[in-house]
């Protein structure tokens, strides 16, 4: 007889440690800077806080490794390299990435070359998405996505757990309010206006995650695209709005089906 409690009890365990961990890793390197009075402004390779945002990646690999070993650390490098997914899901990165460039054509004010001007990034040209890639995509979404909702999913609807991470994950940003100078400009409006952008976009990535094979591949790409679109001088453009406005029509819609809302008696992760 399978013991249940024992394996949800594990579960939780390992989520908490992961949250723990992963907000340890990013605060130790973020804190520092905001305690110097370290601003990192777009183009700014150096200080950066870039690096940091790898924390809930090696976190989540410390973590599998700790509870599950080899063979979790296997599972999760299966959904890391996860690219046999339906090409709806590339598409949906490739529309992404079209309005981004399209809005830094046709903007009066912006330039191609903005898209590659991002904050805590060396202006190394377009070389920087391959970098931005592994630190920003990479590295937030092995540990949100491919960890976080990865165990969530496996007794919580899609819907549910979008909202669960949603505050765990807005929260984690909290130093870069301090630091970035992107943050800093925000103020209240704009705030508020990024937390409503963080649940949206939870909902997004999460049930993103869930239709595309749980491939955390899809979600690093379609992240590092809309950073493209939103965290790069292109932000001062249409293209932000556009795709940020798709992000919320988008999250509405996917709240809104009854299939968000399904608890699963018992999900699994596909094969890879």
């Amino acid at each position: 007889m399978t013991d249940t409690h024992g394996v949800g009890s594990r579960r939780r365990a390992s989520t908490v440690a992961f949250v723990v961990l992963a907000y340890a890793f990013s605060w130790g390197w973020w804190v520092p800077l905001a305690v110097q009075g370290t601003t990192v402004d777009r183009g700014q390779g150096w200080p950066t806080h870039l690096v940091a945002l790898a924390g809930p990646a090696l976190a989540a690999v410390v973590v599998t490794g700790a509870v599950d070993g080899g063979a979790g650390l296997r599972d999760l490098w299966s959904r890391i390299v996860r690219w046999r997914v339906p090409w709806t899901w590339y598409g949906v990165i490739a529309l992404t990435v079209v309005v981004a460039v399209v809005s830094a054509l046709l903007g009066p004010d912006v330039t191609l070359g903005d898209l590659t001007r991002y904050s805590g990034a060396p202006a190394v040209g377009f070389a920087v998405v391959a970098y931005v890639l592994v630190v920003n995509g990479f590295g937030e979404e092995i540990g949100w996505r491919g960890f976080l909702c990865e165990h969530l999913l496996q007794s919580c609807s899609t819907g549910r757990t979008a909202l669960l991470v949603w505050p765990i994950w807005g929260l984690w940003h909290l130093p870069l309010f301090w630091v970035v100078a992107g943050f800093r400009d925000l103020g209240v409006v704009g705030t508020v206006g990024w937390v409503l952008g963080i649940g949206f976009g939870s909902v997004v990535l999460t049930w993103l995650y869930d239709s595309a094979l749980h491939s955390i591949l899809v979600v690093a790409l379609w992240h590092t695209a809309y950073n493209l679109a939103t965290a790069t001088d292109a932000a001062d453009g249409a293209g932000a709005a556009i795709v940020t406005a798709g992000v919320i029509v988008a999250g509405v819609v996917i709240l809104r089906r009854p299939s968000t809302w399904r608890v699963p008696s018992a999900r699994t992760a596909p094969d890879a």
